[in-house]
């Protein structure tokens, strides 16, 4: 090893280095020696007895003197630092090749060391000049970038990783091009997935330069990672499309399709808007297919390549109807992710199975799963990992009805999601924000937040409907109705399906749109069994079973209200969703308020006529309702509440034995009870 200086010949040393007992010092005469070796321990940074020792290539005896002799000249404090003018001189004194062989000598030593070590040393090196020739400084940065990679320390590894890009032969296309591969890695770890993207680009050119398949397909697939942040890219299309033609192997073949769904899937709303905030436009039709075929193949392939499969055929098929499928996907990604130890792949696929077990009703694999994604998150270090976390922990708090925490993780969510730009942060704090709005039940401040058609979060149909659901409770009907009917016109199944059906029908039911009402019951009754949860796990809505109680007592079809309420109340039960059961209890007193009472009745004169069930109240509830208007309308126009009026109107469908409105005006037109309409 070269190594810098030379002192064995100074008086004070003797050939074993050892230093003369006879030797007496007194403050200020300092000898040139230990000034040197002071000023080496500066330079190294290591102003110590063994890293004196180690760069001054003397003794550590002589190395100990120095130190003491520099302390009792003042040189060195009793806390052992030099005075920053002081040092400056020091090193001053040396000459610079002295001062670029201490780099040198440090910069290999640091690169031997731990982790921790690697950056320093890359310092040193750079500060060595031609003493670490420029092959050895590529190698010692790129060997300590991957390290750092492989420890999750970003930062460290992008450092290390840009000098090993920047002083990378010019010629050597394929390794410059996995050093981008491996410093995109490393910006992504910091959250800065633009910036990866764009290096994965140029990883992809210098593929083709040095002819290298593996080198392209490794980009390409790698740009289509994470899972939200290539939607509607070209560019990923582009190159994936390129990774496609020269995939050699069956592996290279396989991570492609399964990519290609990714990219495939999901496009913006608008055009050109790759930032990815609040909506977009599925195509099932093009991804399912190549992602069921990636899945297939993948039984044969590395658990990397089969993690990879599994991981795109789940984020294509999130539709209700792929929930068992769902649930073996993600525990299967989930656990190769684990032996992988990919902290990305780990964190996507734990929530994904948090939101299957969920949706499932099993909440005890939704905490476990949950708890792994943020204790991945929490150790990565990643912005974008615990972005992820915080939206999750936000809605898990919600489920146990703790509104201070759900605020609490959503304003940590928010803070990161703005400072890193991450995919969807303003949909997620939009959803979060309502769900806190609506739980406070504050119509007052609900209006605070009533946003005009071209805000941009109407871009999103769920942002339709949640804001169709706070015009409701702020008893704007006819705005409701409006904002819901368009959201249900960007209804698909791939696109948090049961959530915009649940925000639809609270809205619905919060203004009374019988209509509308009865539209929305067929699309969610074959769920009936499951819990609506937002695709991407932000927060759960309840069982499905309570929004259609609430949808059947709209329309004044009281029949399977009942059932419903038993089988809502049950499955919130089991997934522990405080607010739910809330509702499940307000639901069974509307329906206890609509039974019928026994009356002791006080004679003859107290007995109903027979030809006419209905009390004065009732019939003219039925005027109004004959008359076309809604429950709140009717309560306004009698100076009753909706309540009132609703437990009414129950009361004259079940005098009736009718299934709703029209078909309650049919029958008592029929009974002589209303006068025909001219």
């Amino acid at each position: 090893m070269p190594t810098g200086g030379h002192v064995h010949d100074h008086p004070l040393t003797q050939q074993n280095g050892a230093v003369p007992t006879s030797v007496s010092l007194h403050p200020g005469d300092i000898d040139p020696l230990w000034r040197e070796l002071v000023a080496v321990g500066l330079v190294a940074q290591d102003v110590t007895v063994s890293g004196i020792a180690r760069y001054g290539r003397v003794h550590a005896a002589v190395a100990e003197r120095a130190i003491e002799g520099c302390r009792t000249a003042g040189i060195i404090a009793s806390d052992g630092s030099v005075d920053p003018v002081t040092a400056a001189e020091l090193v001053a004194d040396l000459p610079i090749e002295r001062v670029a062989s201490v780099h040198a000598a440090v910069a290999r030593h640091l690169m031997t060391g731990g982790p921790d070590q690697l950056v320093a040393a890359l310092h040193h090196a750079r500060a060595a000049g031609t003493l670490v020739p420029l092959d050895e400084l590529v190698f010692m940065a790129e060997r300590g970038g991957r390290l750092s990679l492989s420890l999750h320390d970003y930062a460290s590894a992008y450092e290390l990783l840009s000098v090993a890009v920047e002083f990378g032969s010019p010629g050597d296309h394929g390794a410059n091009g996995r050093r981008l591969c491996d410093l995109a890695a490393a910006a992504d770890g910091l959250g800065r997935v633009g910036e990866a993207r764009d290096l994965l680009a140029r990883a992809a050119v210098l593929g083709e330069l040095a002819d290298d398949p593996a080198l392209v397909v490794r980009a390409a697939v790698q740009y289509a990672q994470p899972v939200d942040w290539y939607a509607g890219d070209p560019r990923a299309t582009a190159l994936l499309q390129r990774a496609e033609e020269l995939a050699g192997t069956e592996g290279q073949r396989v991570a492609v399709a399964a990519a290609r769904a990714l990219a495939e899937m999901r496009i913006p709303v608008i055009a050109g808007d790759l930032d990815q905030q609040l909506a977009w436009v599925t195509r099932p039709g093009v991804a399912y297919r190549v992602a069921d075929e990636a899945l297939a193949a993948s039984a044969t392939c590395d658990l990397e390549v089969r993690g990879l499969a599994l991981l795109a055929w789940r984020a294509t098929h999130r539709a209700p109807r792929f929930l068992e499928q769902r649930l073996a996907a993600s525990t299967e990604a989930l656990d190769a992710a684990q032996r992988l130890r990919h902290p990305s792949n780990q964190v996507e696929s734990a929530v994904w199975l948090a939101v299957d077990a969920l949706e499932s009703g099993d909440r005890s694999l939704y905490d476990e799963a949950l708890s792994v994604a943020r204790w991945v998150a929490e150790r990565d270090g990643n912005p974008r990992l615990k972005w992820r976390a915080y939206c999750m922990a936000a809605g898990a708090a919600l489920l146990d009805g703790d509104l201070e925490s759900a605020g609490r993780f959503r304003l940590q969510a928010r803070e990161l999601g703005q400072q890193i730009a991450s995919p969807g942060w303003l949909a997620a704090d939009l959803l979060l924000m309502g769900e806190e709005l609506v739980a406070r039940d504050d119509p007052g401040e609900m209006v605070r937040y009533l946003l005009d058609d071209d805000a941009a979060e109407m871009i999103s149909p769920i942002g339709r409907a949640l804001m169709g659901h706070l015009h409701a409770r702020c008893g704007h009907a006819e705005l409701a109705d409006r904002f819901v009917r368009l959201a249900l016109r960007r209804l698909d199944e791939e696109s948090s399906y049961l959530l915009l059906c649940s925000r639809a029908a609270a809205a619905v039911a919060a203004a009374e749109l019988e209509q509308l009402a009865a539209e929305l019951v067929p699309l969610l009754e074959p769920w009936v069994d499951r819990i609506v949860l937002d695709a991407n796990g932000w927060w759960c809505d309840g069982p499905v079973a309570l929004w259609l109680a609430e949808l059947h007592l709209v329309t004044g079809n009281q029949a399977p209200v009942r059932n419903l309420v038993d089988l809502g109340e049950q499955r919130a039960h089991a997934i522990n969703d405080v607010r739910s059961l809330r509702r499940a209890a307000a639901l069974r007193g509307r329906l206890a308020s609509a039974s019928p009472r026994r009356h002791v009745v006080a004679g003859p004169e107290a007995a109903p006529d027979p030809a006419d069930p209905l009390s004065a109240r009732e019939r003219e509830v039925l005027r109004h309702l004959a008359a076309g208007r809604t429950n709140r309308e009717i309560a306004a126009t009698m100076s009753f509440s909706v309540s009132t009026v609703r437990a009414a109107t129950m009361a004259i469908y079940r005098k009736l034995e009718a299934n709703g409105r029209t078909d309650a005006v049919a029958r008592a037109l029929q009974l002589g009870l209303l006068e025909p309409v001219p």
